[in-house]
């Protein structure tokens, strides 16, 4: 894709995270309201996109399994980016923990399914599901160590978004298809996905405490790692390793996007008195804005977007 076409598709991503933003600010979208569209969506759109775009992709079974190790990788190479840097720069050890999270666990759901279909089409959202796969698992065992959790609960990992990967990897792997009818009405429900979820994205600014967020220098450092060096050192990694460009472009992309609200929800349930996590993806979020093209630009460059 020429580099103006990349500009072109984030500009358009970003106007639908503003319309968002406006209808929240014009109180179209109440708190409440957002929070039930994100339930509906990852309820429902989320796991007809992940699906329908397997179906539509018709990828070798081989390409499904390549993902999958490839996702595990990908996440055991931040795991131990994360150990590392919040060691080399200068980090408080009692921030270190959460810090760690924070660089880990990047928004896959609400804008890496967007940015990725826009990108890579229906073959890209296909291998996409299986970072999802890795992403849930580890939220919910490596993400509740972190916050100091104790109680890590498998039954978690039972949600729509771990049920439509696995879904996506048996249809994947099998080569199976289900009803034309079937697949249409999976496929339909899929296409709002992208922008309902940016304009959730938006909808959650409008309603955020920006001010509070934007206060706290820890964030800048945090959100610069997350969204400049990590991305960077990826790049670098993956343009050397013997898979395929579409591959390659995933795990940079996946890399640069902003901190995941499961962050938040995580220190919600675990550590409710502090709010570093919830302005750190208000601040991440925003600082995307100009982070994110930036890196998607410099992957048309090397050939990889």
């Amino acid at each position: 894709m020429a580099v103006s076409g990349i500009i072109f598709q984030m500009i358009t991503l970003f106007i639908m995270m503003f319309a968002g933003y406006l209808a929240a600010r014009a109180g179209l979208i109440s708190p409440s309201f957002r929070r039930g569209l994100s339930s509906l969506v990852l309820s429902t759109a989320f796991p007809c996109c992940i699906v329908s775009s397997v179906l539509q992709s018709g990828g070798a079974p081989g390409d499904m399994v390549v993902a999958l190790g490839v996702s595990v990788a990908f996440f055991a190479l931040l795991i131990a980016l994360a150990a590392v840097l919040v060691c080399i720069v200068p980090t408080p050890k009692p921030e270190r923990s959460l810090d760690q999270l924070m660089l880990v666990f990047t928004n896959l759901a609400f804008m890496g399914i967007p940015i990725i279909q826009v990108f890579y089409g229906a073959q890209g959202v296909a291998m996409l599901s299986m970072f999802l796969l890795v992403f849930n698992f580890l939220v919910f065992t490596y993400g509740v160590m972190m916050v100091g959790g104790s109680d890590i609960k498998l039954k978690q990992l039972c949600n729509p978004g771990v049920f439509s990967a696995l879904l996506a990897l048996f249809f994947g792997v099998t080569g199976l298809r289900l009803p034309a009818p079937v697949e249409n009405t999976l496929s339909t429900i899929g296409a709002v996905n992208t922008p309902l979820a940016m304009m959730i994205i938006g909808a959650s600014l409008a309603h955020s405490d920006i001010r509070a967020a934007v206060s706290n220098p820890r964030l800048y450092r945090v959100s610069l790692l997350r969204l400049i060096l990590i991305p960077v050192i990826i790049m670098g990694i993956v343009t050397v390793l013997p898979i395929n460009r579409m591959l390659a472009g995933i795990c940079v992309i996946v890399s640069a996007m902003p901190i995941a609200s499961n962050c938040g929800m995580l220190c919600d349930v675990y550590t409710p008195q502090d709010m570093t996590a919830s302005h750190a993806i208000i601040v991440s979020t925003l600082m995307s804005a100009v982070t994110l093209p930036v890196i998607v630009v410099l992957m048309g460059v090397i050939g990889l977007a």
